[in-house]
């Protein structure tokens, strides 16, 4: 009986034994599928990371482009230059002529016109527009009421069409020499349809017109 007792209790051994062989077989086993399983989902996470991580970079190389500064039109640098033309041509016939008086001014042809009393005459001139040179020079016969208009002046011309033009705001297209109730003016007609009058004694503005 002792011995049959001791051999089911050794065959019971036995199988526990085996039994837990094999159960850390299979835990075995499965550890590695788990750890084979999971590889891939590691690699997958790194492509991913590295793909995510490598786009901003490539965003971050273009330049957003630029837009075009804008630039001033050429009607306002147009005026400019020929307001400028204006007194240039001005300048050139005081130089030529310094003792005359500029009786008018006309801008609207080819050429800037003047009418100057100098010597008891009156010439005509014309001034061209790119290099101011003085030609076509003409001497005409003045009145006693031009005459004495001319003997009034006291101020530069120059200086009475750049009063004009800060008084009424534009730039000075046309001048006359006229007297009206006592007071002798340079009616200097301006680009905006003003005219003012600047008193060729003092240099004031007697009146704008409108």
């Amino acid at each position: 009986m002792m011995n049959s007792r001791w051999n089911n209790s050794s065959t019971l051994l036995s199988v526990a034994a085996i039994s837990a062989l094999a159960l850390s077989s299979c835990a075995s086993e499965d550890m590695e599928s788990e750890e084979d399983e999971a590889q891939p989902t590691a690699t997958v996470t790194e492509t991913v990371e590295a793909q995510s991580s490598e786009t901003p970079e490539s965003d971050s190389t273009e330049e957003a482009p630029t837009e075009a500064e804008p630039t001033e039109g050429p009607s306002s640098s147009s005026e400019a230059d020929d307001e400028e033309g204006i007194y240039q041509a001005v300048a050139a016939v005081t130089q030529e002529y310094p003792d005359a008086v500029i009786m008018d001014l006309d801008t609207e042809g080819s050429a800037y016109e003047f009418t100057i009393f100098e010597a008891g005459s009156e010439w005509e001139l014309d001034v061209d527009r790119e290099s101011f040179e003085i030609s076509n020079t003409q001497e005409d016969e003045i009145d006693a009421d031009d005459q004495a208009n001319a003997d009034a002046v006291e101020i530069d011309f120059a200086e009475a069409l750049r009063t004009a033009a800060e008084e009424g705001g534009g730039s000075p297209q046309q001048a006359d020499l006229d007297e009206e109730d006592g007071t002798v003016t340079w009616e200097i007609e301006l680009d905006n349809g003003s005219e003012v009058h600047v008193d060729v004694a003092s240099g004031d503005v007697d009146r704008v017109d409108n």
